[in-house]
């Protein structure tokens, strides 16, 4: 793709975003990216990940509130969901309810999947 862009010479960086709650191991991903990007115009481009913390809301009252990391492995130890969890990160609502309300109807507003935030190139 980059061939067929006008001026772009190579990649500088990649931002993305991770979700904690799609349990993707940061350090494992770039590992990754570096190797697929080998004698490609991404080879040599800086990857930045930024973590985002998962944000519920509660559908009954409106609250919205996040939880720590370390909260997010106590649940999911305490219902064995972690496999679960990498596939399919909205089940955690199931196990949660609203701080506010008691409600158990949540919502997931952030913190899953990865999500390509920007490219930096150099033209």
């Amino acid at each position: 793709m980059l061939n067929k862009t006008p001026g772009v010479k190579k990649v500088k960086s990649i931002t993305l975003k991770v979700g904690l709650l799609s349990l993707v191991d940061s350090d494992a991903l770039k590992f990754a990216l570096k190797i697929a990007a080998k004698s490609t115009p991404v080879e040599g481009a800086h990857i930045n990940i930024i973590l985002v913390k998962p944000r519920f809301s509660c559908r009954e009252c409106g609250y919205e509130w996040t939880i720590s990391q370390d909260s997010l492995n106590k649940l999911s130890e305490k219902f064995d969901l972690t496999p679960t969890l990498h596939l399919y990160p909205d089940i955690i609502v199931r196990f949660l309810k609203c701080p506010s309300c008691g409600s158990n109807d949540v919502e997931i507003i952030e913190g899953r999947g990865v999500i390509l935030e920007s490219i930096e190139l150099d033209v």
